[in-house]
Formats: structure tokens, C-alpha cells, sequence
């Protein structure tokens, strides 16, 4: 049994008082010399008082005494601490972890070193031990759960993250700014940016002056779109401290967002001038240049950007995708080496294999080239799951599809709304040709080019949930429940500075989702539903590297899933609204294109115009993967790119074979034949609607 002047003695070493725990050690010895415990105590008093010689040998004393005293060890910690040796300190811990099993300061202290020295597989599995052997009123236990989460965060395990902090702040540290840190950042990882937002502002609140929360926030009011209020809070980050080139990059990228192409450069060129080694800011003015179409000057800065930083997987990206892969023997030969290496964070690592896709395609070496795109597609899913699984909701998306065909199923009395500008929708899969024909349209005077706006998307989530709190199932939308959703649809116009002629083009593709709730929004608005060969497309999406928020474009059973879908959408859509929704094959357009060109204008009723037809002389900002090929004229000679993979890419067309979709159109098939719309009986789908209420929607943002 314990002396109870040696647990005496330990609560007055916690308290700081060393004398007071020195007197009680001295008085055991004084009974019961040699007592391992009691040199143990004075070792670590001496080493906390700074007195490291005595504290090691008051600890070699203890070990003689009883080796196996876990104690020692978790004292020796402390002093390799000290000592600035923290492998060593680590390795103490863990060989007290191993003779003191059920202590928890053991394993909290064994954790918080594993931490530090960034081995966070180990530090999870520590500080969850810790939990394990606290009890539940232990007033460590919210910070040990605090330390977990950070620890599940690092590994991005973002459940286990969640579960850690709900311990956290109910053990007493709910709102406060730890954990608010640790919120904001676990939904910047799930890509919930709404939560990143909530989260964020709540830190700010807190801390007014923190301008990490400031920069959190600015992310979560940039991903979601609201750029100008994302660069006016984070323009005092800036103005505290002007001299600091990552902020004025940060600003660039910011700025970027808006779209003020000319302020982006500025804050780029500031970051560059206070820092010609900004990494950022030369791979800002690389996207700028790529998206304006001056390929020499973006591949030049990618390079800059390597020089400083060899082993950048993003200037790679960067590199590869401005010169169609035309990496040098030296760059394909570092990026191939950098991507081998092991301890990569997965969100680098999957830019890093994609290019170097690119780079093994370009070279004609196809089986190096898929294999790479496969390995960065399983390291997306880790990145997004913390497992090779796939994050996309095959019945989520089937189910959204029946709800959304079941609901719509009718135009309704177009009310008398007009905006100016007004939107030109184009919709489908991505990589199905939507930058195409948006900069064909885009080269009318009557025309801006919109790009892919963020907002529609978020509108659409918000309709879903309108929809199931107030049981609507169908028919006119109340217009004041539109009036706000058109208004903040239309404010990106002057924020994203579109103005200046009668039509907009937005050409987010998973708007395909949102034409029924667009019918009603904007009763008037074209909408172009684009097509392409499903394998073509498929193909597309899997060697580029998609964000979290299109989690089908990482596994090619998922893609045919997705296409399909979708396709079964845009027959219901072109069957339900004749006069607004306008079908377009991209092989016809490609082969046939002043023909379909002319077909699509007027049904947008715009009049004929040559500057569409040779859209790729201009000069403009293209914002997306198709920067560089837009900027060529359309030829059938791009229509086959899968030939050389058709043996990679058999599991896509076996998918697809199980699917009701034309292998070579993209055309949902209703009774084994092209066109018409899905022939499901209602009765077929009793209940659904039921169901539907009672599931949790999934977010589709862009």
C-alpha cells in the first residue's frame, strides 16, 4: 500500500510547492531508505526546479532501487524534456505507458509528446487510453479530449475529431475558443463551410483580435461564394502587419475569388515583392496567367515556384496542366521521387499523382499514366474518409433523383418576373463541354460569361430543407419564399462584377439538380443540358483532381452511377419544360458546330453572331480546368481520348451496361429505347415521399 505522505507529497508537486513535497519524500526515506517512490518524487522536484544533474541522479537512484517502477520513466520524460531531447523524452513515456498501464497521466503525457514530435497515429491512440483511464469528473479530461481531437484532425479521421470534441465540451469547455478552433477546422476538413462560417464567427466574437479566427472566417465566407465579405475580414490581417508576404497572398487568393483579376496580381506582385521566394504568390500569378491564357507566363512562375520549392506538388499540378503535361526528364524524374516518398499529406500527395498522370500520359506511357490516376484517386478518399472507401451516397443520389422527378412534374403559371441581366443555365457532368459552349454563347455582345457560379447550389440546399420543414410536395413555391433566393442569386452579379449586357451565363454543372426550382426562380432562363460519350467524360473526370464536394469523381462505378442519374434528370427536365430546357450532343456540336451553334442561339433567343463561332480569337478569363483548352477552336479530332485505356476504363462500361444510359449519346433510355423520361409507376415508389422527410439531405455544394 501507497505511503500517504508519498500522495501527499505528489499533490504538493503539482501545486508547485517543491519544498513541501521534498520534506515528505525526505521523511519516507527517513522510515524506509532506498523507497523508489520517494526518489522518483525528489528527481522530478529537482529536475521542475531546474536542478537536471540532481534530478537524474535522484531518478538512477529510484530505477536501482525498482526497475520497474513506471514512475521513473514518466519522470525521466520530464527531465529529457528538459533537455530539449524530446525523441528521448517520447521513448520514456512509452516505456512507462508499458510498466504503468492505468495511470492516466502516463498515457496523457505520452500522448502530448507523440504530438509534438508529429507521430499523431501514435498520440490518438495514447490520449485515448488516457480517457480510457480517467475518471469521468477528472479535471484533465476535457483538455486530453481537446488533444484527441487535434490528434484525429492531423490524421484526418473526422468522426472520431467530432466524438472527441463532443467529450471535450461536455466535460466543460463547450464555446470556449480551444474548442471553437478545433470546430472550424474540422468543418473546413468535411468541406461544410456553412459550419466553417458559424464556427468561425463564433471564435471571432470571443476573440476579436485573433487573426487566425479572422482568416478562418474569411475562408468560410470565400468558399461559400460571399468573397468581397471574406476580403473585408481579412484585409486587417493584412493591415496588422503589412511586411508579411503569405498575407498579401492569402488576400490574392481571395481576391482571386472575386474574380478582380487586376487586384489579385497587385496583392500577388506586393507578396512578391516582400518575399521574391513566396511560393503563394507565385503560384497565384501562375492560375492568373493560365487563366488568361498566357501559358508562356504561367509555366514560367510554376517553375519560379519550384525553384524555391522543389518538392511542391501543387506548382507540379500547376506546371502539368498549363503545358498539357510537358514536364522535363529532371522535373518528372523529382516529382515522380517526392510522390514515392512516405509521411505525405494526402491533400498534397493526390495533386502530386495526378500530374504525374499527366506527365506518363503525354510521354504515351499509358499503364504508368492510369495506375497513377488510380493512386491519386484511393489518396482523395483518404483524404476526404481516413480509408480507401467512397465518401458518395449511391442511394442519396437515387433518392434525391426520385424526389426531385416526383415533385416536378408540371410547369407551373410563370409569374411576371424579369431580371437584367438575366441567367443562360448550362447544366450536366462536368467535363461534358459546358466551358465549350459557354464560351461560344459568351462571345455574343449580348453575352457575359459567367463561369460556374457557386450560388444556385446552395439555394438548391436550401430549398430542399424549405421544402421538408414546411411539407411542401410539389406545385408554385410561395413568392416570398423565392423573393430572397432570386435576390441572392442576382447579387453575384455586381459581386463577381457581370454586368454590362442582357444575358448571364452560369455554367455550374450540378445545377442539373436545380432546374425545376429554376423554373420557378427565373420562369424565362434557357437552360442547355450538355451531353457527351459517357466513357469520354468519365475518363475526364478521373485523371483531374475534383474537391470534396463531388465525391463520385474518385471511383469509376460511381461516375456511371452519377452519370446516370443525371441523365435520367435531364430527360425528366426536357421532358417537363419543352420550351425552357434545350439538349445539346457534344460530338454534334463539335463535329457540326456553326449548324448546332446557330440551333442553340436562337432557342436561347439570341441573335446570329460570328464572333460565336470563332469565340477562341478573343481575349478572356476562363476560371476552370478547360482554361487552356478553350482557347482553341472545337475539333473532332478531341472526341476519342480513351482508346489507349479501354482495358482500364472496362469497369466505367460495365457500370454503365447495369444502367439505363446510351453508351455512346449519354441518353437516359426510358424502355430500352433513346428519349422520353423514366416510366417508374407511381406506385412503384409508395412511400416515398414518406421517406424522403425523414432522411437527412446531403450537400451538393460545388
Amino acid at each position: 500500500m501507497q505511503d500517504t505522505r508519498l500522495a501527499q507529497a505528489g499533490q504538493l508537486r503539482l501545486a508547485n510547492d517543491f519544498a513541501g513535497a521534498r520534506a515528505l519524500c525526505e521523511a519516507v526515506l527517513a522510515d524506509r531508505p532506498g523507497d523508489a517512490e520517494a526518489l522518483a518524487l525528489l528527481g522530478v522536484c529537482a529536475v521542475e526546479t531546474g536542478d537536471l544533474a540532481g534530478g537524474r541522479a535522484w531518478l538512477d537512484q529510484a530505477e536501482a532501487s525498482d526497475p520497474g517502477l513506471g514512475l521513473v520513466p514518466l519522470y525521466r520524460s520530464i527531465l529529457h524534456e528538459a533537455e530539449a531531447d524530446l525523441p528521448a523524452a517520447l521513448s520514456a513515456a512509452q516505456k512507462a505507458s508499458e510498466l504503468s498501464p492505468d495511470r492516466f497521466d502516463v498515457w496523457g503525457r505520452f500522448g502530448d509528446l507523440a504530438g509534438r514530435v508529429e507521430d499523431f497515429e501514435t498520440a490518438a491512440r495514447a490520449l485515448k487510453a488516457a480517457l480510457a483511464t480517467a475518471d469521468t469528473g477528472h479535471p484533465a479530461r476535457p483538455h486530453v479530449a481537446l488533444r484527441l481531437a487535434g490528434a484525429e484532425l492531423e490524421l484526418r479521421r473526422l468522426d472520431a475529431a467530432a466524438a472527441a470534441l463532443d467529450v471535450a465540451e461536455a466535460s466543460g469547455l463547450a464555446g470556449t475558443v480551444e474548442v471553437l478552433r478545433l470546430r472550424a477546422e474540422l468543418a473546413r476538413l468535411a468541406g461544410d463551410f456553412d459550419a466553417l462560417t458559424r464556427f468561425a464567427e463564433a471564435w471571432h466574437a470571443l476573440n476579436p483580435d485573433d487573426m487566425d479566427a479572422r482568416g478562418a472566417l474569411a475562408m468560410g465566407w470565400g468558399q461559400q461564394g460571399y468573397y468581397r465579405r471574406a476580403i473585408h475580414v481579412y484585409r486587417p490581417v493584412v493591415d496588422a502587419d503589412p511586411a508579411v508576404a503569405d498575407n498579401w497572398a492569402a488576400l490574392g487568393r481571395l481576391t482571386l475569388g472575386a474574380r478582380d483579376i487586376d487586384g489579385a496580381r497587385a496583392a500577388f506582385e506586393t507578396a512578391l515583392s516582400l518575399n521574391p521566394d513566396c511560393v503563394e504568390a507565385c503560384l497565384g500569378l501562375a492560375r492568373i496567367h493560365t487563366f488568361r491564357g498566357e501559358q508562356d507566363a504561367a509555366v514560367e512562375m510554376c517553375r519560379r515556384a519550384l525553384a524555391v520549392d522543389p518538392a511542391n506538388f501543387e506548382a507540379y499540378g500547376q506546371l502539368s496542366e498549363v503545358s498539357g503535361g510537358r514536364l522535363s526528364d529532371e522535373e518528372t524524374a523529382r516529382l515522380e521521387d517526392e510522390a514515392g516518398k512516405s509521411g505525405i499529406p494526402a491533400d498534397q500527395l493526390s495533386i502530386g499523382l495526378f500530374a504525374l498522370g499527366d506527365v506518363r500520359h503525354r510521354r504515351g506511357q499509358f499503364d504508368a499514366a492510369f495506375e497513377a490516376w488510380s493512386r491519386a484517386n484511393d489518396t482523395k478518399k483518404l483524404q476526404h474518409n481516413g480509408a480507401i472507401v467512397s465518401a458518395y451516397d449511391r442511394s442519396e443520389q437515387t433518392r434525391r433523383t426520385d424526389w426531385l422527378t416526383e415533385t416536378f412534374t408540371a410547369p407551373v403559371a410563370k409569374p411576371a418576373l424579369s431580371a437584367t441581366p438575366s441567367p443562360i443555365f448550362i447544366v450536366g457532368m462536368p467535363r461534358s463541354g459546358t466551358t465549350l459552349i459557354e464560351a461560344a454563347i459568351a462571345a455574343h455582345d449580348d453575352v457575359t460569361a459567367g463561369g460556374e457560379l457557386s450560388v444556385m447550389p446552395v439555394l438548391f440546399e436550401a430549398f430542399v430543407r424549405w421544402a421538408r420543414d414546411s411539407g411542401w410536395t410539389g406545385g408554385v413555391i410561395p413568392g416570398p419564399v423565392l423573393a430572397p433566393w432570386r435576390e441572392r442569386y442576382l447579387a453575384q452579379y455586381s459581386e463577381f462584377g457581370l454586368s454590362g449586357a442582357r444575358w448571364v451565363t452560369d455554367k455550374q454543372p450540378s445545377n442539373f439538380l436545380s432546374v425545376g426550382l429554376i423554373q420557378q426562380m427565373f420562369p424565362d432562363a434557357p437552360i442547355i443540358h450538355i451531353r457527351r460519350k459517357p466513357v469520354e467524360v468519365a475518363f475526364s473526370i478521373y485523371r483531374r483532381n475534383f474537391s470534396r464536394m463531388w465525391p463520385f469523381a474518385h471511383d469509376l462505378g460511381d461516375i456511371a452511377h452519377y452519370y446516370a442519374e443525371q441523365a435520367r434528370l435531364g430527360a425528366h427536365w426536357a421532358s417537363v419544360f419543352p420550351d425552357t430546357v434545350i439538349p445539346l450532343q457534344y460530338e454534334d456540336l463539335v463535329s457540326d458546330f456553326e449548324a448546332q451553334l446557330r440551333r442553340v442561339l436562337a432557342r436561347c433567343g439570341l441573335d446570329w453572331s460570328k464572333k460565336c463561332l470563332e469565340y477562341y480569337k478573343l481575349e478572356r478569363t476562363v476560371m476552370t480546368f478547360s482554361a487552356v483548352q478553350v482557347r482553341r477552336p472545337p475539333s473532332p479530332v478531341y472526341l476519342d481520348s480513351t482508346s489507349p485505356y479501354a482495358e482500364q476504363l472496362k469497369p466505367f462500361a460495365k457500370a454503365l451496361e447495369e444502367l439505363a444510359v446510351d453508351p455512346q449519346t449519354g441518353e437516359w433510355l426510358a424502355d430500352g429505347r433513346p428519349g422520353g423520361t423514366d416510366d417508374a409507376s407511381p406506385s412503384a415508389r409508395t412511400g416515398f415521399l414518406r421517406r424522403f422527410w425523414n432522411a437527412k439531405p446531403e450537400r451538393q455544394e460545388p
